[in-house]
Protein backbone atom coordinates (compact mmCIF):
# COMPACT_ATOMS: atom_id res chain seq x y z
CA UNK A 1 0.00 0.00 0.00
CA UNK A 2 1.10 3.56 -0.65
CA UNK A 3 0.24 4.72 2.88
CA UNK A 4 -0.10 3.15 6.29
CA UNK A 5 -2.33 4.08 9.21
CA UNK A 6 0.48 6.12 10.79
CA UNK A 7 1.20 7.89 7.48
CA UNK A 8 -2.43 8.96 7.21
CA UNK A 9 -2.41 10.16 10.83
CA UNK A 10 0.81 12.13 10.26
CA UNK A 11 -0.15 13.70 6.93
CA UNK A 12 -3.89 14.24 7.24
CA UNK A 13 -4.42 14.05 10.97
CA UNK A 14 -7.20 11.47 10.85
CA UNK A 15 -7.35 7.95 12.21
CA UNK A 16 -8.60 5.34 9.74
CA UNK A 17 -8.59 1.59 9.39
CA UNK A 18 -6.99 -0.60 6.73
CA UNK A 19 -10.27 -0.99 4.84
CA UNK A 20 -10.55 2.78 4.31
CA UNK A 21 -6.91 2.96 3.18
CA UNK A 22 -7.51 0.17 0.65
CA UNK A 23 -10.59 1.97 -0.71
CA UNK A 24 -8.70 5.27 -0.91
CA UNK A 25 -5.77 3.60 -2.63
CA UNK A 26 -8.05 2.00 -5.23
CA UNK A 27 -9.51 5.43 -5.99
CA UNK A 28 -6.05 7.03 -6.21
CA UNK A 29 -4.76 4.24 -8.47
CA UNK A 30 -7.74 4.72 -10.75
CA UNK A 31 -7.26 8.49 -10.87
CA UNK A 32 -3.49 8.30 -11.41
CA UNK A 33 -3.65 5.65 -14.10
CA UNK A 34 -1.09 3.26 -12.62
CA UNK A 35 -1.38 0.42 -10.13
CA UNK A 36 0.96 0.20 -7.17
CA UNK A 37 3.09 -2.57 -8.72
CA UNK A 38 4.17 -0.36 -11.63
CA UNK A 39 5.30 2.65 -9.58
CA UNK A 40 9.04 2.58 -8.87
CA UNK A 41 10.04 6.25 -8.70
CA UNK A 42 10.53 7.35 -5.08
CA UNK A 43 9.20 10.85 -5.71
CA UNK A 44 6.03 9.39 -7.21
CA UNK A 45 5.65 7.13 -4.18
CA UNK A 46 5.80 10.16 -1.87
CA UNK A 47 3.10 11.97 -3.88
CA UNK A 48 0.92 8.86 -3.95
CA UNK A 49 1.30 8.42 -0.18
CA UNK A 50 0.06 11.99 0.27
CA UNK A 51 -2.78 11.45 -2.20
CA UNK A 52 -3.98 8.37 -0.31
CA UNK A 53 -3.78 10.23 3.01
CA UNK A 54 -5.79 13.16 1.62
CA UNK A 55 -8.33 10.77 0.13
CA UNK A 56 -8.69 9.00 3.48
CA UNK A 57 -9.38 12.34 5.17
CA UNK A 58 -11.92 13.14 2.45
CA UNK A 59 -13.64 9.81 3.10
CA UNK A 60 -13.39 10.09 6.90
CA UNK A 61 -17.09 10.61 7.70
CA UNK A 62 -18.49 7.99 5.33
CA UNK A 63 -16.00 5.86 3.34
CA UNK A 64 -18.69 4.73 0.88
CA UNK A 65 -20.16 8.17 0.13
CA UNK A 66 -17.70 8.77 -2.71
CA UNK A 67 -19.37 5.93 -4.61
CA UNK A 68 -22.83 7.47 -4.25
CA UNK A 69 -22.46 11.24 -4.77
CA UNK A 70 -23.87 12.69 -7.97
CA UNK A 71 -21.97 15.53 -9.58
CA UNK A 72 -24.83 18.01 -9.76
CA UNK A 73 -24.51 21.73 -10.37
CA UNK A 74 -28.21 22.53 -10.45
CA UNK A 75 -31.57 20.80 -10.27
CA UNK A 76 -34.78 22.34 -11.56
CA UNK A 77 -38.15 21.00 -10.41
CA UNK A 78 -40.22 22.34 -13.31
CA UNK A 79 -39.88 19.81 -16.14
CA UNK A 80 -37.15 17.97 -14.17
CA UNK A 81 -33.96 19.56 -15.47
CA UNK A 82 -30.62 18.43 -13.96
CA UNK A 83 -27.24 19.92 -14.84
CA UNK A 84 -24.18 17.78 -14.11
CA UNK A 85 -20.84 19.40 -13.33
CA UNK A 86 -17.37 18.58 -14.61
CA UNK A 87 -15.53 18.19 -11.30
CA UNK A 88 -14.70 14.90 -9.65
CA UNK A 89 -16.67 14.47 -6.44
CA UNK A 90 -15.18 11.06 -5.76
CA UNK A 91 -11.63 12.40 -5.50
CA UNK A 92 -10.32 14.79 -2.87
CA UNK A 93 -9.15 18.17 -4.21
CA UNK A 94 -5.81 17.76 -2.41
CA UNK A 95 -5.45 14.24 -3.83
CA UNK A 96 -6.05 15.72 -7.29
CA UNK A 97 -3.19 18.17 -6.71
CA UNK A 98 -0.87 15.40 -5.50
CA UNK A 99 -1.73 13.20 -8.51
CA UNK A 100 -1.03 16.12 -10.85
CA UNK A 101 2.59 16.13 -9.58
CA UNK A 102 3.28 12.54 -10.66
CA UNK A 103 6.03 12.11 -13.23
CA UNK A 104 3.85 10.39 -15.83
CA UNK A 105 1.08 12.99 -15.53
CA UNK A 106 3.22 16.03 -16.38
CA UNK A 107 3.58 17.44 -19.85
CA UNK A 108 6.80 16.83 -21.68
CA UNK A 109 8.71 18.85 -24.22
CA UNK A 110 9.88 17.16 -27.38
CA UNK A 111 12.87 18.82 -28.97
CA UNK A 112 13.46 18.47 -32.67
CA UNK A 113 16.26 19.68 -34.84
CA UNK A 114 15.52 22.75 -36.90
CA UNK A 115 14.45 22.02 -40.45
CA UNK A 116 17.21 22.81 -42.94
CA UNK A 117 15.59 23.34 -46.31
CA UNK A 118 18.82 23.22 -48.31
CA UNK A 119 19.97 19.95 -46.78
CA UNK A 120 16.59 18.35 -47.39
CA UNK A 121 16.47 19.58 -50.99
CA UNK A 122 19.94 18.18 -51.60
CA UNK A 123 18.92 14.83 -50.11
CA UNK A 124 15.82 14.67 -52.31
CA UNK A 125 17.80 15.56 -55.44
CA UNK A 126 20.33 12.80 -54.71
CA UNK A 127 17.50 10.35 -54.12
CA UNK A 128 15.81 11.36 -57.40
CA UNK A 129 19.07 10.93 -59.34
CA UNK A 130 19.60 7.52 -57.81
CA UNK A 131 16.07 6.45 -58.71
CA UNK A 132 16.40 7.71 -62.32
CA UNK A 133 19.53 5.67 -62.82
CA UNK A 134 17.95 2.37 -61.83
CA UNK A 135 16.02 0.07 -64.06
CA UNK A 136 12.39 -0.28 -63.00
CA UNK A 137 10.44 -3.39 -63.89
CA UNK A 138 7.43 -5.19 -62.63
CA UNK A 139 8.04 -8.62 -61.17
CA UNK A 140 5.27 -11.15 -61.17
Amino acid sequence: MFATITDVADIAGVSVDDATIKKAQAIVETASGKPEELVTNTTDLVWLKKAVAYQCAYMEDDPTSVYEQPNMESVTQGESKMVFGNKDVWLSPLAQRAIANLSWRKSRTVKTNPFDYRTELKRQNCESRRMRGTWWSWSV
